[in-house]
């Protein structure tokens, strides 16, 4: 340890003759970090790998069950037919409980996946893409793969299963459906775009029956009278009550089947004329037609909506929602009364920095405050926290080194190696006050003084470092969300070390009173 104080009293010596250019060469990598940090990326929280694929897929509206279940089948060979899935289990349409809003035309599969380590595919991106692939060349089969915890996650958050949703609100569905498939078709051309899809609106055949009121005027027949016989036939009306001990059933009245597959039935249907004059036909009196209406309309915060949903293959959440954002403001015209909504993981991102940028200024502030009621000294108390922007050095280089992204988890280690940071600086600034205060001039002070607290602040460094090191290099199932943590400290302890030794030093003596 001797001989290593001694190294760094002959560092600190030679750093004395070219200060400026050390302090420069300092603020120069500070600012390049701080430049570059953005090229990093941003998302909410590192996508967790819960060793599963939750594949959804959702056909039109009007496919029928057997078709749904033919198209399962598919589906499900193709993913038995790689080694890395294990179990395949699959849903079609809903549960008998009616706890599912979802049709027959929804298919959920849930396939488990074997140990990474015997996969042929080096990440579960690719595995994803190739499986996407093979799904793609069955036609009009549009997919979304997620993982179970990540989908309920998703869905609970927006509405939509997706990582990024889009929400256009607006009055007109027609209109809806136009905007949202413009902007689904903007962001399938970004790069890293992946089962991006609108949730279609329309779909759902319907009979639509126009009554002629001039017609039914004519003949003395009101239009209530009309809506009710085609109720009554349709769908059923109620017009008694049977009793079977204390249990209580309606009778009801309706057209039997054969009488009600088809328009021209429909348009069959007698309408009793006033007075018992006799009946006419419902096709004499309205006219009849089969359209394709509304499957589903989304309300939200009193508008109606239509969604777009991607999910990301190979790219941040940041970058890519800025792009989708700029791309969709200069491709996409909205009429007027109708806006566009970001949301989903996405959504919790922004509200997370809105957070930090609250908290980590007031954070400072109480840094700060009590750095001055230890020191009494502004300026002592500016010199410690000054050190704390160079932790960012470490922490970028750590989180491009290991091709990570900037995320709420990152940000914690960012502030707590800021902490542990803090700590040194004033470990090594109150043995130079100690040491001036003994008679040592400014200069000696701050070299013997950093000198002196040499080992106590690598001990530090060490014990947060070492003890994160593992964490940091960890690549197991669950390690996604911890390394950012880890990876963040251990590297800003590095840099935050390094500067900490070497520009604390440097600059006290221009941060000392002047009465002093």
């Amino acid at each position: 340890m001797l001989d290593l104080q001694q190294w760094y009293r002959q560092v600190l010596i030679r750093a004395q003759q070219k200060k400026k250019v050390v302090i420069l060469t300092s603020a120069s990598v500070l600012i390049v970090t701080g430049l570059a940090a953005p090229l990093l990326g941003s998302e909410f929280l590192p996508k967790l790998d819960e060793g599963n694929i939750w594949l959804t897929i959702t056909l039109p509206p009007s496919t029928a069950l057997e078709k749904t279940r033919q198209i399962e089948q598919r589906v499900r060979a193709i993913l038995r037919g790689y080694s890395e899935v294990g179990n395949v289990i699959a849903q079609v349409g809903r549960p008998d409980d009616g706890t599912d809003p979802k049709g027959p035309n929804n298919i959920e599969i849930l396939a488990d996946l074997t140990p990474i380590g015997t996969w042929r595919f080096h990440d579960k991106d690719a595995l994803i893409e190739d499986i996407s692939s093979k799904i793609r060349s069955i036609p009009g089969v549009p997919t979304n793969f997620s993982q179970v915890i990540e989908d309920n996650v998703e869905e609970a958050l927006s509405g939509v299963k997706g990582e990024i949703a889009v929400k256009i609100f607006g009055p007109d569905l027609a209109v809806l459906s136009q905007k949202s498939d413009e902007v689904a078709a903007v962001l399938r051309g970004i790069e890293g775009a992946a089962d991006v899809a609108s949730v279609k609106i329309g779909g759902q055949t319907e009979v639509a029956v126009k009554v002629d009121r001039a017609k039914i005027a004519r003949l003395g027949i009101n239009i209530a009278d009309v809506n009710a016989a085609i109720q009554t036939a349709m769908a059923g009306a109620t017009v008694n009550t049977f009793f079977e001990g204390d249990r209580r059933f309606d009778i009801t009245v309706r057209l039997q089947s054969p009488f009600r597959q088809s328009a021209d039935q429909l348009a069959a249907l007698q309408i009793n004329l006033p007075s018992g004059a006799g009946t006419v036909a419902l096709g004499d009196l309205s006219r009849i037609e089969i359209r394709q209406g509304a499957a589903r309309i989304s309300r939200e915060a009193g508008g109606r909506n239509a969604s777009v949903k991607a999910n990301l293959l190979g790219r941040d959440q940041g970058s890519f929602v800025a792009e989708a954002q700029r791309k969709v403001a200069t491709q996409v015209h909205l009429p007027p009364g109708y806006e566009i909504t970001w949301g989903g993981q996405f959504e919790n991102q922004q509200r997370a920095v809105k957070r930090l940028q609250i908290i980590i200024p007031i954070t400072a502030l109480l840094i700060f405050s009590l750095l001055f009621s230890a020191f009494r000294s502004v300026r002592r108390a500016l010199l410690v926290l000054s050190i704390v922007p160079f932790t960012l050095v470490g922490g970028v280089i750590g989180l491009a080194v290991f091709g990570l992204h900037f995320s709420v988890s990152a940000a914690v280690g960012f502030i707590a190696v800021a902490g542990i940071s803090v700590q040194n600086g004033v470990i090594m600034v109150e043995q130079v006050i100690e040491l001036m205060r003994s008679g040592m001039d400014v200069s000696s002070a701050a070299i013997e003084g950093a000198v002196s607290r040499l080992r106590p602040i690598l001990m530090t460094a060490l014990m947060a470092g070492l003890g994160l090191l593992p964490a940091a290099l960890s690549h197991g199932v669950g390690s996604e969300t911890q390394r950012p943590f880890a990876v963040v400290i251990v590297g800003g302890i590095i840099s935050a070390t390094i500067f900490t030794l070497l520009l604390v030093p440097l600059a006290f003596v221009h941060f000392t009173e002047k009465r002093e």
